[in-house]
């Protein structure tokens, strides 16, 4: 359906219309779609038709939360044209999602929390900048699955999932977020309250943080415990996750 535009100069507008040939994507594949863009009883002068991404993104300030939807991997996909009244003019395009893109899917389930859309971009001369926003489902590369059915194989549950603003330390880390998935504690792991693992995928390997709610001990207190790995695509198969990541969590457990 398309939707109106705000027209920059007479009366009537444009209209547009996005139509998503790819419903679904992974990190580093191609969305890919048509624009269409209908003027009024006016001619309309585009400045400007872009694509992005959008997820919303948890921050933080003095205590105080602040969530606001963010836009990423933008991509121009064409500039400074008109459209003649009653005119359809249509735009193809293809814009690849960032690597560190958040999942939505993993193992077939909706990861709850966590949203990513298409968002339509048309700035008209001299009019307020329209956007249009199609939601488009991330699925989980092999590596990120493979993980994360390790992780669920040690007895963690899956809980929710959401994206921080900010940077990682010591972490290879382009987009100003990441991702976390939250997972209840497991009775293999007495001592670990949650877990929360991070991806920071690129296109040959992920890092993967781990982070765990460590309960109290009778003379330590609870507190928030640490470990990194690097995932090499290339070498995924030749290891048993689930053998690593309880060898690690093992570690995190006596620290």
């Amino acid at each position: 359906m398309f939707r109106k535009l705000m027209a920059a100069v007479g009366v009537g507008g444009a209209e547009v219309e996005t139509e998503l040939f790819t419903p679904g994507v992974q990190p580093g594949g191609h969305a890919e779609g048509v624009i269409r863009l209908r003027s009024g009883p006016t001619r309309q002068h585009i400045e400007r038709v872009a694509v992005e991404f959008v997820t919303r993104v948890e921050r933080e300030f003095d205590d105080v939360e602040d969530v606001r939807d963010l836009g990423f991997g933008r991509l121009e996909v064409r500039s400074w044209f008109e459209v003649a009244p009653g005119e359809v003019v249509e735009i193809p395009f293809g814009v690849r999602a960032p690597m560190e893109t958040p999942i939505t899917f993993y193992n077939g389930r909706h990861l709850p929390g966590v949203a990513v859309s298409l968002r339509t971009i048309v700035e008209v001369s001299g009019a307020v900048d329209p956007r249009d926003s199609d939601p488009i489902g991330v699925g989980a590369l092999p590596a990120q699955h493979v993980v994360l059915d390790a992780v669920e194989r040690l007895g963690f549950q899956l809980r929710s999932a959401d994206v921080e603003g900010g940077w990682l330390h010591n972490t290879p880390q382009q987009l100003p977020f990441y991702q976390e998935i939250e997972f209840s504690g497991s009775p293999r792991f007495p001592r670990l309250a949650q877990l929360e693992v991070t991806f920071v995928a690129a296109d040959h390997g992920m890092s993967v943080i781990l982070e765990a709610d460590k309960r109290a001990g009778l003379i330590s207190a609870g507190r928030d415990v640490l470990d990194a790995l690097w995932v090499d695509y290339g070498s995924l198969e030749h290891t048993d996750w689930a053998a690593e990541l309880h060898r690690r969590l093992d570690a995190l457990s006596a620290r």
